[in-house]
């Protein structure tokens, strides 16, 4: 099992992982963007979870978890 990460661990991963997949200017744009605009966490988190049956994301735990054993 992972341990809880800190949360300056949190987001130093979190930083690199935007950086490694946006490159380091779009990844200051995206935070920057999240930073100034109104997020409501729990509409988003319905809407995008409703695509999702529970075998779906139990798959994906799964796979998550897996790729992270190895």
């Amino acid at each position: 099992m992972a341990k809880k990460l800190s949360e300056n661990e949190l987001r130093r991963q979190a930083v690199q992982a935007l950086s490694e997949s946006l490159g380091p200017v779009d990844a200051l744009r995206f935070l920057a963007l999240v930073s100034r605009e109104p997020f409501d966490y729990q509409e988003w988190r319905r809407s995008y979870f409703s695509q999702f049956n529970v075998d779906e994301l139990l798959e994906e735990v799964r796979k998550h978890h897996a790729s992270k054993a190895s």
